[in-house]
């Protein structure tokens, strides 16, 4: 299972905007990490976010409908 996802990527998986993403980030809810010069969220961040479980359902359902 991959471990870093863009903001992009987070607000697809979350049904948000992207600018409602950054916007949890400014707001010191949602944690990130610099990769390659680009903020990326990472499983761990997430898991902070909203749970372990609920991240693994998310994470899991998006990676499974991005391979369909």
């Amino acid at each position: 299972m991959r471990s870093m996802f863009s903001l992009e990527e987070v607000g697809d998986m979350l049904d948000m905007k992207t600018s409602e993403v950054e916007r949890e980030i400014e707001s010191g809810h949602l944690t990130y990490s610099f990769h390659d010069g680009e903020k990326r969220i990472t499983l761990y961040d997430l898991e902070k976010y909203m749970g372990a479980e609920q991240t693994r359902k998310i994470t899991q359902d998006y990676l499974k409908d991005g391979e369909s």
